[in-house]
């Protein structure tokens, strides 16, 4: 491993995120008046669980005997490390009614923080020299798009107006 301590940093700051991510969703399912938006947060929740042990175990791993552990049955989507996400403008929600402020706010910092996870991982992905390395990321990277898609189509639908998707 080219630089033990940088990984450590690497997956110290990707478990941290994982996990105030799990507790931000878990306070957000906690204030969502809707039963959909409630279940999508609680799932959100424990796929944040999981990324969690999942980077618990690369850094015991990495601690130990210096190297990344190939996760068996991780399918990897392929995506563009380059692609960044982006998120709406809080200003062009404030214009909408009807929707219960406290649970847009909570989408809008659910996309930031997914944001900030994906950024976290496509930057690892790219200077991953493990193999097994390169697909943990690649697969969290992967992880948080889907919920950063996920969020932003439940957001589009409140703003518009159109409940919880």
């Amino acid at each position: 491993m080219a630089d033990k301590k940088k990984t450590l940093t690497a997956l110290s700051q990707a478990l941290k995120l994982e996990q105030e991510g799990r507790e931000f969703y878990l306070k957000a399912a906690d204030e969502t008046l809707d039963g959909r938006g409630k279940a999508m947060f609680l799932s959100l929740a424990d796929d944040e669980r999981m990324h969690a042990e999942m980077i618990q175990r690369q850094l015991h791993a990495i601690e130990g005997d210096g190297l990344y552990v190939l996760l068996p049955d991780l399918s990897v989507p392929a995506i563009d490390l380059d692609a960044r996400l982006f998120p709406p403008a809080q200003q062009d929600v404030e214009k909408k009614v009807g929707v219960n402020p406290s649970e847009i706010d909570a989408l809008h910092v659910a996309l930031e923080n997914e944001i900030k996870s994906y950024d976290l991982y496509r930057a690892a992905a790219k200077e991953a020299t493990d193999a097994a390395g390169k697909q943990m990321y690649q697969w969290l990277a992967s992880a948080e798009m889907t919920h950063f898609n996920l969020l932003m189509s439940v957001y589009e639908s409140l703003v518009a107006g159109g409940g919880w998707a």
